[in-house]
């Protein structure tokens, strides 16, 4: 990217503008992203130079930090590919690692830092559209983000870049190696989970929630053997909640929400398949609640009825008509908060018996089902 905006003369910015004022006045600014969302905000032009609210950079997906006081006041912006630092009163800002000018002189008006737009434009890899002296407007467009969500596990930093997908694993004296594409955008709350087996590999978790009111929930799951991703699924959920079960025994498993795959642990060789829509008989994004050699619990995400499979006879059975009295199982027909079905938990087994505990009503009481009656 060229970056020769950095060391233009400021009078050759000044062309458009009216003549040079000591004093503030309104202006505005329209920033256009490189996704085709467009946002304007109030500006200031000052001294011919027209200067924005730094928290755009935050829009942008840089991280806001802030150390010291009055005239030293430090402002730092950052995400792991791109960081910007000014000092109030400053000149000049580290523009990632790099001394460069403003093109003014930053400055903090209702304690909020303002930079000259020029400067912020470039830095996020955009550029300059127009500036409409009659209804002062300062247009730019494709602005980048740079959001990102990282996480440290056995002293490795695992960053994804939310806009690419793109997710990075960084020794501590290392660069940044890209080791899976997750294959789409990310969004909201990101939360990263690692797990590791027996048998040595590491179980990658990534989630992330995003919407309003953050009803859409999708998981990113990872197997990687010294470092490197050996399988890899991904599965959305919309206004269903919940976690999909990680390991039985000595098997991991991966989902897609119509496909589960038990995958050995040690080898990442790929044991079984399952149908999930098979098996449960709706042509929807299933979560897998549980599982053993003789059973598998699924629940459809839109109607949201917890599912038993028996995995010996393939017989299925609906487990809210077998353990709920009549007003709960009405409850789990026809309830839609916070989601569709029914609130059985699976908490767990003992021989046969498997437990559950029923979070529509949170009696304490604990419902069992005989795993003998699914068998012919």
């Amino acid at each position: 990217m060229k970056k020769s905006w950095l060391l233009l003369p400021v009078l050759l910015f000044l062309l458009g503008f009216p003549p040079v004022t000591s004093a503030a006045s309104t202006a505005y600014f329209t920033a256009i992203w490189e996704n085709g969302g467009q946002s304007t905000s109030p500006a200031l032009l000052k001294e011919g130079v027209v200067y924005t609210n730094a928290n755009i950079l935050e829009s942008a997906g840089l991280l806001a930090s802030r150390s010291g006081s009055g005239s030293r006041t430090v402002y730092t912006y950052s995400s792991w590919k791109k960081s910007v630092t000014v000092t109030t009163a400053s000149k000049t800002a580290k523009l990632d690692g790099q001394t460069v000018s403003l093109g003014g002189k930053s400055f903090v008006y209702k304690d909020e830092l303002y930079l000259p737009a020029r400067f912020v434009v470039g830095a996020l890899g955009g550029e300059t559209v127009s500036w409409n002296a009659k209804s002062s407007v300062y247009t730019a467009r494709n602005l980048h983000f740079f959001s990102s969500a990282s996480a440290v596990y056995g002293g490795v930093t695992y960053t994804v870049d939310k806009q690419t997908g793109k997710l990075y694993a960084q020794a501590p004296a290392g660069q940044p190696r890209l080791i899976a594409n997750l294959g789409s955008e990310l969004y909201d709350m990101i939360d990263f989970n690692f797990r590791k087996t027996d048998g040595g590999l590491l179980y990658l978790t990534i989630k992330d929630i995003y919407g309003e009111p953050h009803i859409n929930n999708k998981w990113y799951t990872l197997i990687l053997k010294d470092g490197m991703v050996i399988r890899q699924a991904s599965v959305g959920y919309w206004q269903r909640y919940g976690d999909n079960v990680k390991m039985y025994g000595d098997n991991l498993i991966l989902t897609d929400g119509k496909l589960l795959r038990v995958i050995e642990d040690g080898t990442g060789k790929v044991k079984e398949t399952l149908d999930l829509v098979k098996l449960g008989g709706i042509d929807d994004k299933y979560l897998v609640e549980a599982m053993d050699d003789d059973f598998l619990l699924i629940r459809p995400n839109q109607k949201g009825l917890l599912m038993l499979i028996d995995r010996n006879s393939g017989n299925k059975t609906l487990l809210y008509k077998e353990l709920l009295d009549a007003d709960q199982q009405l409850y789990a027909e026809t309830n839609d908060i916070p989601f569709y079905g029914d609130r059985l938990e699976f908490t767990g087994r003992t021989g046969n018996l498997l437990k559950f505990k029923n979070q529509a009503v949170q009696d304490g009481r604990i419902y069992e089902y005989d795993l003998s009656k699914t068998q012919p």
